[in-house]
């Protein structure tokens, strides 16, 4: 028996199955798979003979590879800083504190007093009189006239009948009958006449009439195109440190002391004393008396009655029931998986089994029954009675006084005290003071602190940008006119009016009335009422009427009336005011203020500023690289020969 080379052996096995399905040796050897070949679980009589199938196996292996990450670690920096501290220093100094005192004087000016004369003028003024014309008119209009309809309720009720009692009562009264006179005085007036004389004046006036005219010239105009080309420049610039150094210096000044002189000066002045006279006018004052009248008046009250009805109103009702519902369930998706089959492995001679496939139906969870309230509505018909007032007038004669007052003219004598002023002259003795400033020199020693800087000399390229401009000429035209001014010469003639017054006297007779109160006495009687009231309860009949309007239509003839303005002129005497000046003497007292300087010591603070560099240590964080090796797991493909068998016919 000849032997079959292995890699024959395994390219029939590779030619003969080429799925990747479940490999045994022989029943010995067993390598699960997710699924069974269609071929194994169909039971056939076929002989079994052994042949290689190729799997291939993942292997898993590390490897490492190189790893960059940033890592910040801390570095710190020393810097130097200015600080500068503020020094108040004293300085002492002398200010020159003004006083002030104050001083009369009396001093004399002239005021311009205003006197006003009253005289009266004519001036001519016209007036719209108002004529008014009617106009008859048709306007049609419609009414509403009430249809009347009568019905009649029983009422019963009780009334509080009056009981009236009559008493006649003298009552005496003055009354004041007045008694008229007559009189003429006659007034004598001056009016000034206004006459007025026209007369005609050439005027002659120039006027300058414009003319224009039109010209066209060349304009040229240039723009300019801008053109940047940048470039890099060094410059070179200087740091300046500061260094300190203290100094001592004299400064003088000048202080002013202040002498004040004392001297007396005499200053006359007027004195206005009041002297008062008293005298005594009569004064007419109208005085009244109150006078009382009785008089009946109809006064009107109102009894209310309460009126009983009935009506039939429809109400909306309703009661609460209780209703169960039914809300089934939602509907969800669930997975279910088909029944297996058990199938027979012919090389292994086992029955094994072999699950169904996983399918999704729909599946409805439960329901719930839910209880709620529901309001059912239903119409009632309910009848209410309403009460209301209805309001009756009764009208009661009543006596009510009326009272009035009765006018009389007395004299009386009013005090009354005149003041005028009597000038009286007199001179009074002022102290004076005379204040002037001495000079005195002083010497004082300031400390300084000079800073002088020194140079440091650093430079940096600095981008500058040339910018130039490119000229362009342009040339349009530009219309414009000209106006010349030509002279005319016209001559309009003007009415001038001179106007001036002629006096006039004249006398007007001016009626008069004088009125005296001539009294008189009466008796009157009045009849006073004393009313008792007795009730009486009966029933009544009341009737009472609808109305129920209907429309009429009518026409009536409205007279219109148009207002027409015709002009009047008239003539009134209008008073007008001149005014003239009138120069008097016053006196008045003016104060007068000196003013003296008192030296006062002062000290004030100076602030003086040093400078020092303080050093300051600063920490950042400074970005590091390291490199790492990190592992990883590679997955390699490795593939290796096993023994199948293989079922072959015989």
């Amino acid at each position: 028996m000849s032997r079959i080379p292995l890699t024959g052996v395994v390219a029939a096995a590779i030619a003969l199955f080429g799925g990747e399905a479940r490999a045994f040796h022989c029943g010995f050897t067993r390598y699960p798979a997710p699924c069974v070949a269609a071929e194994q679980c169909a039971p056939v009589a076929l002989a079994p003979r052994v042949a290689f199938r190729t799997v291939t196996e993942y292997q898993t292996e590390v490897q490492y590879r190189p790893v960059s990450r940033t890592v910040y670690q801390p570095h710190q920096q020393t810097h130097y800083r200015p600080v500068y501290d503020t020094v108040t220093e004293a300085v002492p100094y002398t200010v020159s504190r003004p006083v002030y005192e104050q001083h009369e004087q009396v001093q004399s000016y002239t005021v311009n007093r205003t006197v006003v004369d009253v005289q009266m003028q004519a001036q001519r003024y016209t007036v719209n009189r108002p004529v008014v014309r009617e106009i008859p008119e048709q306007i049609p209009y419609s009414t509403y006239r009430p249809v009347y309809e009568r019905h009649v309720r029983q009422v019963t009720r009780t009334v509080n009948r009056p009981v009236y009692q009559e008493q006649v009562i003298d009552i005496p009264y003055t009354v004041n009958r007045p008694v008229y006179e007559q009189h003429v005085r006659e007034h004598t007036y001056t009016v000034n006449r206004q006459v007025v004389n026209e007369y005609q004046e050439p005027v002659h006036y120039t006027v300058n009439r414009p003319v224009y005219e039109r010209h066209t010239r060349d304009v040229q105009h240039t723009t300019y195109r801008r053109v940047v080309e940048p470039y890099q420049e060094p410059v070179h610039y200087t740091v300046n440190r500061p260094v300190y150094e203290q100094h001592v210096r004299e400064q003088r000044y000048t202080t002013y002391r202040n002498e004040v002189q004392t001297y007396q000066e005499a200053i006359p002045y007027t004195v206005m004393r009041t002297v008062q006279e008293q005298h005594v006018r009569q004064v007419p004052v109208t005085r009244y008396h109150t006078v009382t009248d009785y008089q009946t008046v109809n006064r009107t009250s109102y009894v209310s009655e309460p009126v009983t009805t009935q009506r039939v109103v429809q109400v909306q009702t309703g009661e609460t029931q209780t209703v169960s519902e039914y809300i089934p369930g939602p509907v969800v998706r669930r997975t279910v998986r088909l029944p297996g089959t058990s199938v027979f492995d012919p090389c292994t001679c086992t029955t094994y089994y072999c699950p169904g496939p996983c399918v999704e139906e729909p599946c409805q969870l439960p329901g719930r029954t839910v209880c709620r309230q529901v309001f059912v509505p239903r119409v009632e018909c309910r009848t209410i009675q309403e009460t209301h007032s209805v309001c009756r007038p009764v009208v009661t004669q009543v006596q009510v006084p009326v009272t009035r007052c009765v006018a009389h003219t007395e004299t009386v004598d009013v005090p009354y005290t005149t003041c005028r002023l009597v000038p009286e002259q007199h001179t009074r003795m002022v102290t004076r003071t005379h204040c002037y400033r001495v000079p005195e020199e002083k010497v004082v020693q300031i400390p300084y602190t000079t800073c002088r800087l020194v140079p440091e000399q650093h430079t940096r390229l600095v981008t500058k940008y040339h910018c130039y401009t490119v000229p362009e000429v342009h040339t349009r035209q530009v219309c414009y006119t000209t106006c010349r001014m030509v002279p005319e010469t016209h001559t309009r003639m003007v009415t001038r009016r001179q106007c001036y017054t002629v006096p006039e006297t004249r006398t007007v007779q001016i009626p008069y009335t004088t009125c005296r109160m001539v009294p008189e006495q009466h008796v009157r009687q009045v009849v006073k009422r004393y009313c008792t009231m007795v009730p009486e309860t009966y029933t009544q009949d009341i009737p009472y009427t609808t109305c129920q309007m209907v429309r009429e239509d009518h026409v009536r003839t409205v007279v219109r009336r148009v207002c027409e303005y015709v002009p009047e002129e008239h003539v009134r005497y209008v008073p007008y005011r001149t005014c003239r000046v009138v120069p008097e003497e016053r006196q008045r007292v003016v104060r007068s203020c000196t003013v003296r300087y008192v030296p006062e010591q002062h000290v004030r603070y100076v602030p003086r500023t040093t400078c020092r560099m303080e050093a300051y240590t600063t920490c950042h964080m400074v970005p590091t690289t390291v490199c790492e090796m990190q592992a990883y797991t590679v997955c390699r493909p490795v593939t290796r020969c096993v023994p199948v068998c293989v079922p072959c016919c015989e």
